[in-house]
């Protein structure tokens, strides 16, 4: 009888320290990210190589499934753009203002780089999600055809049946304006 009894004082407790070991690893298991909170931390900073663009020059780049437009502008895009964004100075007097280059010597290098170089996604998150044109509609900026959505120079709805702006990607132009840096996860995809 005792040797019955001893091994189920045995067998319980195999049974009850591998209980334990299943129970502590299923909640480390838990407690590991998901592949889609993996994901979308993922640090996904792409780099483009832009010495050779000419002002006016605009190009989607695709990464990762998401289209980026990046766009030089032009010094008459630029003061557009500052007309858009403070109709109270005329055209002209932004244009002038970059023309001598006061403006860029008012804003700094980082401010004035936003200004000359947009990346923006042109997904129309507001809309079905189409791809919009660029360069068009009524305001020289970006055209919606789904939704028939007019966008002006920085992405923002002037026309159309939505109130939602286009993503501006966070980048950076390097020093030398050799490159920009641009981080891509948070923009919309095509999928």
């Amino acid at each position: 009888m005792k040797t019955n009894s001893v091994f189920l004082y045995y067998a319980a407790a195999g049974w009850t320290a591998l209980g334990a070991v299943l129970v502590l690893y299923f909640l480390l298991q838990s407690m590991e990210p998901t592949a889609d909170v993996k994901a979308k931390y993922q640090n996904r900073i792409r780099s483009v190589l832009v010495e050779n663009w000419e002002p006016g020059d605009v190009k989607t780049l695709i990464f990762d499934d998401k289209p980026v437009v990046l766009w030089r502008r032009s010094l008459a895009e630029m003061a557009t753009a500052m007309a858009q964004i403070e109709p109270s100075i005329p055209e002209k007097d932004w244009f002038a203002a970059l023309n001598d280059g006061s403006l860029k010597f008012d804003l700094g290098p980082e401010k004035f780089s936003r200004l000359e170089w947009l990346v923006i996604s042109p997904i129309n998150a507001g809309g079905y999600g189409c791809i919009v044109r660029t360069k068009a509609g009524d305001y020289g900026g970006f055209f919606d055809a789904c939704q028939t959505v007019h966008f002006d120079l920085w992405g923002r709805p002037r026309k159309g049946p939505t109130n939602e702006n286009l993503r501006v990607a966070p980048a950076q132009v390097t020093e030398d304006q050799r490159s920009i840096y641009i981080d891509v996860s948070d923009l919309p995809s095509t999928r």
